[in-house]
């Protein structure tokens, strides 16, 4: 499974913390939302194009720790 396309998904009634989710198209024909935005990190949709889920999980989990430690 690769991701095709992503965008970010307003949620409706969701509280302001978890306002935007990223939904990721995949070459499968399917639909997942990958995880919810964070203000502090700042991860543009495309840059998820052409990884597995797997991979932008990663991507985004390695941003956080380098936001948390400074290292932006």
């Amino acid at each position: 499974m690769i991701i095709e396309s992503v965008e970010l998904i307003a949620l409706p009634n969701a509280p302001s913390y978890q306002n935007k989710i990223y939904r990721a198209h995949l070459d499968t024909g399917e639909e997942i939302d990958l995880f919810q935005q964070h203000w502090d990190v700042l991860l543009p949709p495309e840059s998820l194009v052409g990884l597995t889920p797997e991979e932008a999980r990663k991507k985004r989990n390695d941003k956080m720790l380098a936001v948390a430690e400074g290292y932006h």
